[in-house]
């Protein structure tokens, strides 16, 4: 009973939350369906009432005038609440779609705004997963299916209200055994969603298994592979064994289904048999008319479905909010992160400094940086170099703001970079991680972004030349505005590893931020391509502060500062030179690597 009431609580706020959501971002909404389901439910009432007045009428005096009264009201009223429940519904259809489409944008902006930290937690991806693979917006439809459940549900509850007077004027018992049925068919119904339920829980590793295949079918890049290994009867024989394994299920299902469906029939037959012979009964004692024999049993047909929708709906209502509760909890999750109000107003210049920085990635035991304290002056090349994990990309997540430390301070000309506001702050850094992204959107829009005007295609296009990528570009038939990838177009170019890396650099260029960042964007190319790359983008950075990031030396000889991670530790700290003579872990890195940059 416990259980049952904490479910039935947990549905409610998940109905609840998104009843409040779609108020705030349609305040329209809810009173469009309200109002539709009104005249909805008044439709029937015609048909039900009217036709007892024209029957005992032919049954009994027959005056003309009183018959083309009630036809009049038959048809003139049909047409008029046809006209305004066809006009709502196209209303809230056209609603629905709107309110669908603001709320998977919310969602959008929702987790673009997540804290970094969230994103990386792997429990949190497992929620973003349920969120939008077992429950999602479109594919599985269980924010309509939720609202037209509810829209189903106020209709029901107008309608019944009505009916109820009506049967009841007959004889309250045929509510009742109505009610008895049709809560013995809810059992049924919602045993047949709970099989639905668990089938479609089950089905989704094995959907997920499908869509890896077909992946592979569509991939391209795979070609060379699949033909020269002759995967392809091999893979044609998994696709088999998935087919199998969802035919066997779906006929476990719909065997269930089937056997649920065959006694909700049944009874719903008996209760019919009970309502005809007891209305035969009253007519051959007299007590009602033929008019009003019409009359109540379309009543108590109507009331009897208008249950089943009811019953059904609320059923449905409650298995959609079990699918939408990934979705109400992914969107709830607040972001942590603190950020002030000042401005940057670019400062220059700008220097930084780590003070005793200390941080650990959540769900770990060991500090991945540890009492860091570093400063890099305006202006300053630093090299920071390292084995992997030795903490560097962290120190520039935690540089970036994508992360807090959890002990110390970093600084901006000596102002805890925490009381900057975070759209501010990060206008003076241009960064360029080991996994940068292009998008499929134009060349232009993957380098200026919300500044891809008109007026920004000078400094695009010198941002080209700077990274060496201009002469392609403008070989191009459309220039600045061909797309990269073939997504959207398949006039789209595929641009090359080394190409996508001066996109990349051309993008960092063109913000033209005070501090600029690499951190080993160059990770696939061999050691003296990267050593190439690194100086050239030394001379691009200017007077401009720039720190690079990698576990090889490209960069260390024309920087002013070397620091040397190992174990989320600052071990060593200088120019190439003054390390080199210290004989340490540096050098020894240098000496294994130098014969790359001395060609």
């Amino acid at each position: 009973m416990m259980k049952s009431w904490a479910e039935l609580k947990k549905d409610g706020q998940v109905a609840l939350y998104f009843l409040q959501l779609s108020n705030q971002l349609i305040p329209s909404y809810l009173p469009l369906i309200i109002g539709s389901s009104f005249f909805y439910a008044l439709t029937p009432f015609i048909n039900i009432i009217m036709p007892r007045f024209i029957i005992n009428e032919l049954m009994g005096g027959q005056r003309m005038e009183q018959l083309l009264l009630f036809v009049g009201i038959i048809i003139f009223g049909n047409a008029l609440l046809n006209s305004i429940n066809r006009f709502g519904a196209v209303k809230v259809e056209l609603a629905q779609f709107k309110l669908i489409s603001r709320i998977e944008l919310h969602l959008g902006h929702h987790l673009m705004k997540m804290d970094y930290e969230e994103i990386e937690d792997p429990q949190i991806l497992d929620l973003k997963e349920r969120a939008l693979a077992l429950a999602p917006i479109n594919t599985q439809g269980a924010l309509s299916k939720m609202i037209t459940s509810m829209i189903k549900m106020i209709q029901s509850i107008i309608a019944l209200s009505g009916l109820t007077a009506i049967i009841f004027s007959l004889n309250p018992l045929i509510i009742i055994i109505i009610m008895a049925v049709l809560l013995l068919n809810t059992v049924i119904f919602k045993k047949t969603q709970q099989a639905q339920f668990n089938f479609h829980q089950m089905l989704t590793p094995l959907n997920r298994q499908f869509a890896y295949y077909k992946s592979l079918a569509s991939d391209f890049s795979m070609a060379k592979d699949v033909r020269l290994n002759n995967m392809s009867p091999y893979l044609l024989k998994k696709v088999d064994r998935y087919h199998q394994a969802s035919l066997k299920h779906f006929g476990q299902l719909f065997a269930t289904v089937g056997l649920f469906q065959g006694w909700s029939h049944l009874n719903l037959q008996l209760q019919l048999i009970f309502v005809y012979a007891y209305l035969v009964y009253r007519v051959l004692i007299k007590s009602i008319l033929i008019g009003d024999f019409t009359m109540y049993l379309a009543a108590t047909n109507s009331f009897s479905n208008h249950i089943s929708t009811f019953l059904n709906s609320w059923i449905e209502l409650r298995q959609m909010c079990k699918y939408l509760d990934s979705f109400r909890q992914l969107a709830s999750i607040k972001p942590q992160k603190s950020t002030g109000k000042k401005k940057v107003n670019l400062i220059s210049p700008a220097t930084l400094e780590f003070k005793n920085v200390s941080f650990k990635y959540r769900g770990s035991a060991e500090y991945t940086l540890k009492n860091v304290s570093l400063k890099i002056k305006s202006g300053e090349k630093l090299s920071i170099v390292g084995p992997n994990g030795a903490g560097k990309t962290t120190f520039i997540k935690l540089l970036c703001r994508l992360y807090d430390p959890d002990q110390g301070e970093i600084m901006l000309n000596g102002i805890n970079i925490m009381e900057f506001a975070y759209s501010e702050y990060i206008k003076l850094l241009a960064v360029v991680f080991q996994d940068y992204k292009l998008f499929s959107f134009s060349i232009k829009e993957n380098i200026a972004f919300d500044q891809a005007g008109n007026n920004s295609d000078q400094a695009v296009r010198a941002a080209l030349k700077k990274a060496g990528l201009l002469d392609k570009v403008q070989s191009l038939e459309k220039g600045l505005d061909t797309p990269i990838y073939k997504t959207f177009d398949q006039k789209g170019i595929e641009f090359s590893g080394g190409e996508s890396q001066k996109m990349a650099i051309a993008r960092a260029i063109f913000k033209d931020a005070p501090i600029v960042i690499l951190d080993e964007p160059t990770a696939a190319l061999d050691p003296y391509a990267e050593y190439q790359i690194y100086t050239k983008f030394n001379q691009l950075v200017g007077a401009n502060t720039a720190i690079y990031i990698s576990h090889r030396l490209s960069s260390c000889c024309f920087s002013d500062k070397i620091a040397v991670f190992e174990q989320g530790k600052l071990i060593e700290y200088g120019h190439h030179t003054e390390l080199i003579n210290n004989s340490k872990i540096y050098a020894a890195m240098w000496h294994t690597q130098a014969h790359y940059y001395t060609q």
